[in-house]
């Protein structure tokens, strides 16, 4: 007797050969021995993959690119393509182009510096308009977008630092020739060099023995320069000095009356230190010319004693290689010399790196972690609190005991040893997903009242098939609508995991590509859902193509709108000019189809010599049906009048009766020149067309459609894992057979099952249906039987090649279990 083994979810996903015997696994009974091209539901059931869109082609396909996320709003996304020395711009499925100017037409770009190389290792964040790339070989940019057409780039131009802790060594000194303007700056040693242009640096007086300390009751000349605490003032009113010592507030304003009968007026110069900007080197390296920004300490022209900084980031040291925001501070990490160390701003002015001594909490923060090894800080994350991922650990970043970060507080404490690779982590809620050093497992981290820290776990312990020998080297999230991480491995397989860490869904999705190998993806918020883009490369008539596509909706209300073609293109007849009708004229009695018409249509000339074959197609309902009266073109009167034959007789509702509900169907398509020489799929209004080579980039279909899909076809297979029933005795150990099965599908068609070694079998929907009526969607409990011999497997396939829609909810075999 067959008996029912139900699989009610699939939440688990593919999972790895080596657990196809652990049946003691709770995973094992949601769980997949393939999912191929089918996508696992949060709710888990699983859907045959939506297909990517053609968008365009790469500026350069020869070389690599690389696709980033600039999000201001909700509403305004763009995905920019970064290559070797440029920025383009796409958004809402094409390119940005300029509609003015002498680039009209032409797409919105920008250059860069970074090399084909170097793309890979950008890290970026992002405010409002400006977003900030990091590179630990060029200096830290903005791109800064003004208006969809106006984006520009910009080296981040920082105040009062970050410099590299002073010189100490009193041998070395340097003299400046001025306090303000344009001075020359003179060291002892060769301390300038060429990458120092345009940085600043720092010189701090080193002693005071020639300025005067703070005493009261002394007589002071004008122009005298005085010491209180680290200030430093000049005297522009002459007088004795009284009992109260200057306190500025504001470098810029005098600092009032002191004293009494002979009060002396002050004004603020320095804080013992200065800052000037070097805009020449000598070539000796002993001499640079700077501007000053914050007036340098009094020159010492005799006996120089100054202790001086560079600039913390340069050519020769590196520049910050992470950056992210936090806590209303702009945070940078990790240069070549200083791989270990965080610079932040002042809190609320993220380009002011300056400190202040005594130290106040809002002042930036220089900090380098101690740690057993020395681990370069790869990535600044911020999930609540802000996390730093290294080479070989996961730390947390402490302030004080509300969490704030100040410079006496800020610290390091370590929440793990797995270490992070260089691909830039993702931040889901309060949870980070990071791909492991070596890329070969990706851990996700949250933090746990339990132990009062960050914990996380492997996610890809169940099918680590998928990762050994291999890499991921991008990856995006896409939370709508089904909460997925896109990844790319690095031999271009496109892998997805659908994953909710509160309902401990952990699913993994291989989406093998026909004739494709995926190099890069974003996602970015573009209307309901999150649209995912992708840079995939193919090869298209002997040549290596790069691509920008993006994944379709999967979610559509009717089956001429499924879109499941990779690299394809769409062709849509339906009017939308509600301005526009036609009339059928010329009929009488029943209007019989055996009877040619004249069809006229409004506004402007419509109709070419080439719509002869195409058809012009009028939708209806009747007896509660949708129905299709179809009038194929045989003949050109005028470009607004044409001869038409009906497929039916013409209902009465069109009968010398305007519409302006119609449609174009076509049966002749050409611009497909991006898939020359390739085997493409065409769903034409919702009926599978035989497949086509594209010559020319044309193609012709065997009946004119007026929604048509063509593009790469994509197999999708499902394969349950060997039939074992919970809570009994094992029957893998069994001989078995599966003669049917039942299938609780949603919205789908072109449904085949089988099991291993056997024949396919298809599910016949085709019922009631008038014969060039597309086939109705099947939602429901469907049957089919299924070629089967005993053996131990019990394993279930269900596939779908077809440019179709496929939803399976659950699996029902029928099994026979023998001994």
């Amino acid at each position: 007797m067959a008996v029912s083994a139900m699989q009610a979810s699939f939440a688990g996903g593919e999972i790895s050969p080596n657990l196809y015997g652990r049946v003691d696994l709770e995973r094992y009974a949601s769980s997949l021995r393939r999912c191929r091209n089918f996508m696992v539901r949060q709710f888990g059931g699983v859907d045959n993959r939506a297909g990517f869109r053609f968008l365009g082609e790469a500026k350069n396909s020869s070389q690599k690119c690389r696709l980033i996320p600039f999000q201001f709003s909700v509403s305004q996304t763009f995905a920019l393509e970064f290559g070797a020395g440029y920025m383009r711009v796409w958004a809402n499925g094409a390119p940005v182009l300029y509609t003015s100017g002498a680039s009209v037409g032409q797409p919105v770009e920008v250059v860069t510096p970074y090399a084909e190389a170097d793309l890979f290792m950008l890290k970026f964040t992002q405010s409002a308009d400006v977003m900030t790339i990091c590179h630990v070989a060029y200096p830290p940019m903005e791109i800064r977008r003004y208006g969809n057409e106006d984006w520009r780039t910009a080296p981040v131009s920082t105040n009062d630092g970050p410099f590299q802790d002073g010189n100490i060594d009193e041998s070395v000194t340097v003299e400046s020739s001025g306090e303000t303007g344009t001075v020359t700056l003179t060291c002892t040693s060769a301390i300038f060099s060429a990458e120092q242009v345009g940085t600043l640096f720092f010189i701090e007086q080193r002693t005071t023995g020639d300025v005067a300390k703070w005493e009261t009751g002394r007589d002071v000349t004008l122009g005298e320069q005085i010491r209180y605490s680290t200030n430093y003032y000049e005297c522009t009113r002459a007088g004795k000095t009284g009992t109260v010592a200057p306190t500025h507030t504001d470098g810029t304003q005098l600092d009032g009356w002191y004293g009494d009968a002979n009060s002396v007026e002050w004004l603020y110069l320095h804080s013992g230190n200065g800052i000037a900007r070097i805009t020449a080197v000598a070539g000796d390296g002993l001499t640079a010319t700077a501007t000053v920004i914050n007036r340098l300490p009094k020159s010492l022209t005799v006996t120089p004693s100054y202790k001086w900084a560079k600039f913390a980031w340069n050519s020769v040291d590196g520049y910050p290689s992470t950056v992210v925001y936090f806590q209303q501070r702009l945070m940078f990490a990790a240069s070549a010399s200083f791989p270990q160390t965080v610079w932040t701003s002042k809190s609320g002015d993220y380009k002011d790196f300056g400190t202040s001594v005594p130290s106040v909490d809002d002042d930036a923060i220089s900090y380098t972690y101690a740690g057993r090894q020395l681990n370069k800080i790869l990535h600044l994350i911020d999930v609540g609190s802000l996390v730093a991922l290294t080479s070989g650990g996961e730390y947390k970043v402490n302030g004080d005991q509300t969490g704030t970060l100040t410079p006496s507080t800020f610290n390091f404490s370590s929440q793990g040893q797995n270490g992070a690779s260089d691909v830039p982590p993702i931040a889901i809620s309060n949870v980070a997903l990071f791909v492991q050093q070596k890329g070969g497992a990706v851990r996700d981290l949250a933090y746990s009242f339990d132990v009062d820290g960050f914990q996380g776990s492997d996610l890809t312990i169940l099918a680590n098939h998928l990762f050994i020998g291999h890499q991921i080297i991008d990856w995006a999230f896409a939370i709508t609508p089904f909460s997925i991480v896109w990844c790319i491995r690095d031999d271009g397989l496109l892998m997805g995991l659908t994953y909710l860490r509160d309902q401990q869904v952990v699913a993994w999705h291989p989406h093998p590509a026909t004739n494709g190998y995926y190099e890069s993806v974003c996602s970015i918020s573009e209307g309901n859902e999150d649209a995912l883009y992708a840079v995939v490369r193919r090869v298209i008539n002997g040549q290596t193509k790069r691509y920008i596509e993006r994944l379709d909706s999967r979610i559509f209300a009717d089956i001429s709108d499924s879109f499941i073609v990779d690299s394809g293109l769409t062709y849509d007849g339906r009017n939308t000019d509600a301005s526009r009708t036609v009339v059928l004229t010329g009929g009488t009695g029943d209007w019989d189809y055996r009877t040619d018409y004249t069809l006229t249509i409004s506004g402007a000339s419509f109709f070419s010599a080439g719509n002869v074959g195409d058809q012009v197609l009028l939708p209806y309902i009747e007896d509660a049906t949708d129905k299709i009266l179809k009038l194929q073109i045989v003949a050109i009167s005028s470009g607004n009048v044409v001869t038409v034959s009906a497929n039916r007789n013409v209902p009465v509702q069109f009968q010398s009766v305007a519409t302006a509900t119609w449609n174009l169907a076509k049966a002749n398509f050409t611009g497909l020149n991006h898939l020359e020489g390739q085997t493409v799929s065409i769903l034409s209004d919702g009926n599978v067309e035989p497949q086509k080579v594209v010559s020319a980039g044309a193609i012709s279909l065997e009946t004119p459609g007026a929604v048509v899909h063509v593009g790469l076809p994509i197999s999708a297979v499902v394969e349950t894992l060997d039939i074992n029933f919970s809570g009994q005795e094992t029957i893998l150990d069994k001989k078995k057979i599966i003669n049917k099965a039942d299938i609780m599908v949603q919205d789908s068609r072109g449904i085949f099952a089988g099991t291993p070694g056997g024949k396919m079998y298809e599910y016949p929907q085709r019922e009631f249906e008038f014969y060039d009526d597309p086939v109705s969607n099947r939602t429901g409990l469907i049957t089919v039987d299924l070629e089967s011999e005993w053996d131990k497997s019990g394993r279930v396939i269900i596939t779908q090649s077809d440019p179709l829609p496929l939803s399976i909810l659950s699996i029902i075999p029928k099994v026979s279990v023998g001994g």
